[in-house]
């Protein structure tokens, strides 16, 4: 009897396995890593990332909805962190377990399937939530031409739900007339005046892509387009790019909390 017993209790167990692993997302983590807002910054990629729904401290912030079988961001302010460490999200790496870095002139493609999940409201309003980024990065003999104190260089991206609506944020250059190794300073670019699609994703799943290609970036939302392009895509062959995706609230007052729900995510070059 007590064979029996075990043996049912190992066949349950691996039942329960085959199910939960049929119902968690397929999203291949082994290029990306994690980004969490405990404490300074914490940080997970492969192999450990790849186990992440066993690792109690980063499924606090990322895990598995078996109901729809989503990879959840979740993410509210910390008193043991900075405001912008308000985010949970994942940077895209290379295969050498680097920081990816591709150029415009290279090109890249993301495609994802995406749903706002559960978020704070205050006075009538959601706080805004950007879900996805292209970041911008130096080159080493970059930093040592301008005098830069890191390789951080402007996103030339940043995707938000804002209320119910996708909205970009992309650069442009202060001023036509900048040129040579300035085109390469922060202050060189400030933010564009923004673009809202038109068509209200609400807290429903939607259809997210970016594709990149020389002097040119195009930005859809279930089919919907905005195009960018011109002589300061040009410019930004100049930089390395990555894609950053996940959660990162807009909003640091008590008792604020948004997650993200991605149920795919693709990235090509």
């Amino acid at each position: 009897m007590k064979k029996i017993r075990t043996y049912l209790l190992l066949l349950f167990a691996s039942t329960t396995f085959i199910i939960h692993a049929q119902k968690a997302p397929k999203i291949d983590l082994t290029l990306w890593k994690l980004t969490i807002p405990e404490g300074s910054v914490t940080t997970y990629k492969a192999p450990k990332l790849l186990d992440y729904s066993e690792n109690v401290e980063i499924t606090k912030f990322m895990f598995n909805d078996l109901t729809d079988r989503s990879l959840v961001f979740y993410v509210y302010p910390s008193i043991k962190s900075k405001r912008s460490f308000n985010k949970t999200d994942l940077k895209e790496q290379n295969s050498f377990g680097g920081d990816a870095s591709w150029s415009f002139k290279q090109g890249a493609k993301l495609k994802a399937s995406i749903k706002m999940g559960d978020i704070s409201k205050k006075n009538d309003q959601y706080p805004r939530v950007i879900f996805a980024q292209i970041g911008g990065r130096l080159k080493e003999d970059q930093v040592n031409q301008i005098g830069a104190k890191d390789k951080s260089a402007p996103s030339i991206l940043k995707v938000f739900w804002d209320n119910g609506y996708v909205k970009l944020r992309s650069k442009r250059l202060a001023d036509p007339s900048i040129t040579g190794i300035d085109v390469l300073k922060e202050d060189s670019w400030i933010d564009d005046d923004g673009y809202t699609f038109k068509n209200k994703v609400d807290f429903d799943k939607f259809t997210f892509q970016v594709e990149i290609s020389d002097g040119k970036m195009e930005v859809s939302v279930n089919g919907e387009k905005k195009v960018y392009s011109g002589g300061d895509y040009k410019l930004w062959n100049s930089f390395d790019n990555y894609f950053t995706v996940g959660c990162n609230l807009q909003g640091d007052e008590t008792g604020a909390f948004a997650n993200v729900k991605f149920y795919s995510l693709d990235v090509t070059h």
